[in-house]
């Protein structure tokens, strides 16, 4: 006899015990789909296992976010592999309903592995979500998007250090910028997202240097309706924890010939690393993205490595490439606070 995982999930306030389902007892299409399906059944398996994971060793306060933010997440799952964003009320879905739904907890488990210990600190995520109807595919029972889904995933950390506050504020404030205030779904304000677009973004944890940088990796993903393929963006934001700010481009270098110097070293390394692939007839128009601290991925023991987007400096199939600067190579131009900035003194 299978228990019903989602439903542990969604009450989750009560005893574990008191929210086990087995499937005779399945009776809404959205409890069938699980039942019947058994990729979707792995799926519902491990986003169990992934939440229970996920909310050990929480504070009562982060715990009880956590477990709103997974009611929200589940409100939005019944809505959003549906043909009208509303939660289908009778027969079963069908076929692509199902595979939408096996990506959905896929993805799901893979926000909520986010929440974790890392060099002593206690990072989880939280998110919003929405689902609306595409007009476009109204009264299409064929249409391959009838819903835009919108899902945004930020992280926060779980402390009582004084900075906590202030880096959590600093997380969402860029989160908001990046859903342009998006809300979730039956929340009191409605922003006007696009019905004809799916959305997916998020603001992960990448690194923690000593105890003064926090690296978040910011992955921003945007399907239109019917395109032949997305688009997609991978950023960084380094906050420095003792400023309470992010990173600028002054706390790594110094001196007027900097950016003409990053730019010069960023194109070799381009044409080094990536040779017929790159696309790159005038360099111009990526010095303000060389000089750009939301580029920089600072990561790497032996150099700096530069962020290119899709179709910056190569096709798009090509992906995202990056390029490697050494260190030694860059000591010229780095400030006097280069040091403090790489290794979190």
């Amino acid at each position: 006899m299978r228990m019903l995982a989602l439903f542990i999930l969604a009450l989750m306030a009560l005893p574990a015990e008191a929210a086990s389902f087995d499937c005779a007892a399945a009776s809404t299409p959205f409890e069938h789909a699980i039942c019947d399906n058994p990729e979707l059944s792995a799926a519902d398996d491990r986003l169990a296992r992934t939440y229970a994971t996920a909310i050990g060793g929480l504070s009562e306060a982060a715990l009880a976010a956590l477990r709103a933010d997974q009611r929200a997440w589940l409100d939005y799952a019944r809505r959003a592999c549906t043909r009208d964003a509303a939660p289908l009320g009778q027969g079963r879905y069908d076929a692509r309903g199902v595979s939408c739904l096996v990506d959905l907890f896929d993805s799901r488990s893979r926000v909520l592995e986010q929440s974790r210990m890392l060099d002593g600190r206690r990072f989880y995520p939280l998110g919003t979500y929405a689902a609306l109807p595409d007009p476009d595919a109204a009264g299409d029972p064929d249409a391959s998007w009838p819903v835009a889904q919108h899902e945004l995933s930020i992280v926060q950390i779980d402390s009582e250090e004084e900075f906590a506050t202030g880096f959590n504020a600093f997380v969402r404030a860029q989160g908001d910028i990046l859903s342009q205030g998006l809300v979730s779904q039956g929340a009191p304000e409605r922003v006007q997202l696009d019905p004809h677009s799916d959305t997916a973004n998020a603001i992960v944890v990448e690194e923690q240097a000593g105890r003064g940088r926090i690296t978040l990796r910011v992955n921003t993903y945007w399907y239109g309706h019917g395109a032949a393929h997305g688009n997609w963006t991978i950023t960084y934001l380094h906050y420095l924890v003792a400023e309470g700010r992010a990173l600028e481009a002054g706390d790594l270098f110094a001196g007027k010939r900097w950016k003409a110097a990053l730019l010069d070293l960023a194109v070799a390394a381009l044409e080094a690393e990536h040779g017929d692939a790159l696309m790159l007839d005038d360099t111009r128009y990526i010095a303000e993205s060389v000089a750009d601290p939301e580029r920089w991925d600072l990561s790497d023991d032996y150099g700096l490595v530069i962020q290119f987007q899709p179709y910056e400096v190569s096709a798009y199939a090509y992906g995202a490439p990056t390029a490697r600067i050494s260190w030694a190579d860059l000591e010229p131009y780095l400030a006097e606070t280069a040091d403090a900035v790489r290794y979190g003194f």
